[in-house]
């Protein structure tokens, strides 16, 4: 669907990478907002929304392993990328997982 341009390359500095992506952005409340309701459309009570997954499925067969992602976070990434262009779109995805991964374990603040 979308050409897959990285945000990563063989030059990147992971810590830098990490950094930025926990990093508060200027429409990050908005976005995050934007996440919730993707996610709150995706679940079917609000006790869902509070054991969704970032991963839902992770399965390893010999040397092959095969990650499901579950069908909320396509849907938060064509928004973004829809909204903010590839580039800017994949970059505020990624930062939007990152501070849904941080609230997940404590330490980032719950969105509401």
């Amino acid at each position: 669907m979308y050409t897959d341009t990285r945000l990563l390359g063989p030059d990147t500095d992971l810590d830098e990478f990490l950094s930025n992506l926990k990093t508060p952005w200027k429409t990050m409340d908005s976005d995050m907002n934007t996440a919730l309701g993707i996610i709150t459309n995706h679940a079917k009570t609000e006790i869902e929304i509070e054991t969704t997954q970032l991963l839902t499925a992770i399965e390893q067969t010999g040397d092959q392993i095969s990650v499901e992602f579950p069908s909320w976070q396509s849907d938060v990434e064509k928004t973004f990328i829809n909204q903010y262009g590839l580039i800017d779109g994949k970059l505020i995805f990624n930062k939007v997982l990152m501070r849904l991964f941080q609230i997940a374990k404590g330490t980032e603040q719950q969105l509401h």
